[in-house]
């Protein structure tokens, strides 16, 4: 195991072999396959790629494009392959990183530095740190402080043309405009920039908000009673929702903080227990709403790909929500009114008010 760079962040990567994936799955707390991998070039990947592949790796390779490509020959290890065979390969922009490919000879994967619940290293430093706190010492590649930003376009090539899973440093008229010679059109993976609709637009599928933050003693249960305020009051229909923390405590209670601040609203938060965020949570979960970006990782590492956002950008807003644990009740009615005025805002527009307001 190593940690190395990338255009943005760091990560930590090994080679395909079951020793150093057992350990990656280790730090970073998670099973069940799908870490992306870092190829040297589409020689690694030669008969998977097709002609949505070989235009898009023309235009954007290397660079900040992850394609997913199905693999049945079952070239790549099984532990880096999604449940439905499937890998994800990318050739990396930052030169450090390309120089270890061609050095090493063989394809090796990329996952995020980071302890869970906090975001990407930017310094070698940093990422060592957060392999430690996992009990683990790596080799880093140190090329300085890294800029951070979005993770690397997600997109699925597949047979009528790619499916964006995740935007991201390429965007979707980059992709049109790449594939335009080939006669392809790239689309919006189902449910991707998932949105709260009618249940009458939903059909019968119900959708399952689960919304997030730290210990979800705070920030997260109130977004949940205020949701579920609106969903009572206003009478919609397929729509559930629950909450859940990246460092949570399971059944530990609210904070004395959100419980004042949901009973002023009328809402009662005195039986809220919290929950772990898992990957059985994100799963079972439509849309996965997050407080901070942190969260967001920590959601996207547990599988969120495609239905995870942060909760101020889904109502039409920007930011992450500052955390009111510790602070004077006032401080929960600042968050609690700034919740409110999200959660309306997604659920039924942004020009709804609520009552108590």
């Amino acid at each position: 195991m190593i940690i190395h760079p990338t255009e943005s962040v760091y990560g930590f990567g090994g080679f395909l072999d079951d020793v150093p994936l057992g350990e990656l799955e280790e730090i970073k707390g998670r099973t069940g396959g799908g870490f992306v991998v870092l190829i040297r070039s589409t020689d690694a990947v030669a008969g998977m790629l097709g002609a949505t592949g070989r235009a898009l790796a023309d235009v954007f390779w290397p660079g900040p494009l992850t394609m997913v490509l199905d693999d049945p020959e079952g070239r790549f290890h099984p532990r880096v392959r999604a449940a439905d065979g499937s890998v994800a390969v990318r050739v990396p922009g930052h030169p450090l990183a390309r120089q270890l490919l061609e050095q090493c000879g063989r394809p090796i994967t990329s996952s995020s530095a980071n302890p869970p619940g906090e975001p990407p290293a930017l310094t070698a430093a940093d990422a060592a740190r957060a392999a430690r706190a996992r009990g683990r010492t790596l080799f880093a590649l140190d090329a300085g402080p890294l800029p951070g930003g979005a993770a690397s376009t997600l997109v699925r090539s597949g047979p009528d043309g790619p499916i964006l899973i995740r935007e991201g440093p390429v965007g979707m008229l980059q992709l049109e405009e790449a594939l335009r010679g080939a006669g392809l059109k790239p689309r919006r993976q189902p449910g991707d920039g998932p949105r709260v609709e009618p249940a009458a637009h939903r059909g019968t599928e119900a959708l399952h908000i689960t919304f997030v933050c730290t210990g979800n003693t705070c920030r997260s249960p109130m977004a949940e009673a205020i949701a579920r305020g609106i969903i009572a009051e206003d009478g919609i229909r397929g729509v559930t929702v629950g909450s859940a923390g990246t460092a949570a405590w399971p059944g530990a209670p609210a904070s004395g903080g959100a419980i004042r601040a949901a009973a002023r609203a009328g809402l009662d938060l005195a039986s809220h227990e919290s929950v772990l965020l898992t990957e059985e949570v994100v799963r079972s979960s439509g849309l996965v709403l997050c407080m901070g970006s942190a969260h967001l990782w920590s959601a996207l590492e547990l599988g969120g790909e495609g239905h995870t956002r942060l909760l101020s950008e889904m109502a039409g807003s920007k930011g992450d929500i500052e955390d009111p644990f510790g602070g004077a009740d006032e401080v929960y009615a600042s968050t609690f009114e700034q919740l409110s005025g999200l959660v309306a805002a997604l659920l039924t527009g942004p020009d709804r008010k609520r009552g108590s307001e």
